[in-house]
């Protein structure tokens, strides 16, 4: 489903009061079995300076994380990355005037001022972008394939891990990525195993660095429940995307202001900020990449 679809199939669900408002939807995973304590929760971790790195596949993909990464950066002032694979030229121009001189080169001009905007470093590579319609998307082992032939996609996330050395990576879910998407997917399974490789002394390049904690961002809204949209559980922690951020701010806020600069998505960005309810509580599962792997070359 294309993912302008998807949003309106979801958000046109908020017309049930039952269920209106209600953002992440939690399962959360039992205790630990030895009854040992939990871990702090990501925002204590992010008040002692964490640094926080996002792996995605598209700009505009930050909305998804974007209250934690002004949280991180904006709040508490700590080093914030992006990592995005594609410049988006497979979507759509939403600019009347058109997106000249292409639509690669606009998008990847509004990623770099949404970066500036979180004081985020960014790398921002343009790698093959499925075109639209989804009906015509390759499947995601074939995209891999794609993405290979320009550039080794887990190398390349091993050496920006490495040379970031990020506290926590933030990325999309690997079997469903939020909305379907078979990039997003992908750009998870590449996170993760980057992850893993990055702290292995035998993986070549620079100092090795172990990620303390690895999140998959999940989409596990009520509306999206309900119309079997949404990532599958469990959820290992939620996020209140209303801590404050700036000058009486809240973190959410911040987040939907920004997606103001991705003109271009108008649609989509339209649609979010429309909605805020369903970004208040953000749905988290840590995983730990050397026990849940997820090949990025697995056929579909």
């Amino acid at each position: 489903m294309e993912r302008r679809e998807f949003l309106k199939a979801a958000f046109a669900l908020t017309a049930l009061p039952a269920v209106s408002g209600l953002g992440c939807v939690s399962l959360m995973a039992p205790r630990r079995p030895d009854g040992s304590p939990e871990p702090e929760p990501l925002d204590e971790l992010l008040s002692q300076g964490a640094r926080v790195m996002w792996i995605a596949a598209h700009p505009d993909d930050e909305c998804f994380s974007g209250s934690i990464l002004a949280r991180a950066s904006i709040f508490y002032g700590n080093p914030v990355s992006m990592l995005v694979f594609t410049h988006g030229d497979g979507g759509e121009c939403g600019l009347s005037r058109g997106c000249h001189p292409d639509l690669a080169t606009v998008r990847g001009e509004e990623m770099r001022r949404v970066a500036l905007r979180y004081r985020a470093h960014l790398q921002h590579e343009r790698l093959f972008n499925a075109p639209l319609p989804v009906s015509s998307f390759p499947p995601r082992h074939e995209i891999y394939r794609r993405w290979r032939e320009v550039v080794d996609p887990v190398a390349l996330t091993v050496k920006a891990i490495r040379r970031f050395r990020p506290d926590v990576v933030l990325t999309f879910e690997p079997t469903h990525g939020a909305t379907g998407h078979p990039e997003h997917q992908l750009a998870s399974r590449i996170a993760s195993t980057a992850v893993r490789l990055a702290a292995d002394e035998a993986t070549a390049g620079e100092a090795p660095h172990p990620v303390k904690r690895t999140y998959y961002l999940l989409n596990r809204s009520l509306l999206f429940r309900l119309i079997l949209r949404a990532d599958p559980g469990p959820v290992t922690e939620t996020f209140d995307a209303t801590l404050p951020c700036r000058y009486g701010e809240s973190c959410l806020d911040f987040m939907l202001h920004a997606t103001r600069l991705h003109r271009t998505q108008k649609n989509d960005m339209g649609s979010v900020r429309a909605h805020p309810g369903l970004f208040e509580i953000l749905c988290l599962r840590q995983t730990d990449p050397w026990r849940e792997r997820y090949d990025p070359e697995e056929p579909v």
